[in-house]
């Protein structure tokens, strides 16, 4: 305790010693400015040299005429196409028809085969004159040979002029007029409709039952008021801190 008392003494008595320093203003001196001389800038107008143009050399191209080769045309080639028959060998076949048509007078018949080599084969037609040709014949390589045949006796009908009749009394038609029968007209009966007068209904009307609004007092609930709390600043007086001494300039 008494270090502490001896501390603050000491402290005391240095604040009591100590001057305050003093400040002097420093002294400024204004410089001297001398005024320049202004000469102004000798301009030199440069010398301007027109640049040498030399005109080009100009060469006319040497144009040669090109020469014109008329092409050789040769004429193409055209080679016939080699045909080649195309032979078939000798097959065997046979056939036969029948053509009977009284309307236009057509009786024939016709049949035939072969056996590679030989032909052989026959037909059958009916002649005008009623009779019937029959003709059988053969083909080989020794040529074509036929044997013909008729049956029957040739008929020929004896011409029979049509007679005519040219005194035929023509009877005109008789030619009666239709009797025109007037229409009965019958004229449609007239009913005046019956009118009935609809039977009115008075309608039946309920009164709709009123209802009194039932009024329900709302309940008022006061709000909690809170105190805001309010808090005072702590002033802070500032901490004044002695200036030091400046060096003298």
């Amino acid at each position: 305790m008494k270090f502490f008392v001896l501390i603050a003494l000491f402290a005391v008595a240095a604040a009591n010693s100590y001057d305050a320093p003093k400040y002097e203003a420093p002294k400024y001196e204004a410089p001297k400015y001398e005024a320049t001389k202004y000469e102004a800038p000798k301009y030199e107008t440069p010398k301007y040299e027109a640049p040498k143009y030399e005109a080009p050399k100009y060469e006319a191209p040497k144009y040669e005429t090109p020469k014109y080769e008329a092409p050789k045309y040769e004429a193409p080639k055209y080679e016939a196409p080699k045909y080649e028959e195309v032979t078939y060998a000798p097959q065997p076949y046979s056939f036969g028809y029948d053509v009977q048509d009284k309307e236009s007078y057509n009786d024939f018949e016709h049949n035939e085969k072969s056996d590679y080599n030989v032909v052989t084969g026959s037909y059958r037609v009916v002649l005008s004159d009623s009779r019937v040709q029959i003709v059988t014949y053969k083909a080989d390589a020794n040529g074509y040979t036929a044997d013909v045949k008729y049956e029957g006796e040739a008929k020929y009908p004896e011409y029979v002029e049509p007679q005519s009749k040219a005194s035929a009394s023509y009877a005109a038609p008789a030619y009666q007029a239709p009797e025109y029968q007037k229409p009965a007209y019958v004229a449609p009966a007239y009913t005046t409709p019956a009118y009935t007068t609809p039977a009115y209904t008075t309608p039946a009307y309920t009164t709709p039952a009123y209802k009194e609004p039932e009024y329900t007092t709302p309940a008022y609930t006061t709000p909690a008021y809170s105190t805001p709390s309010y808090s005072t600043k702590v002033y802070k007086t500032p901490a004044y801190k002695t200036p030091t001494a400046s060096p003298k300039y």
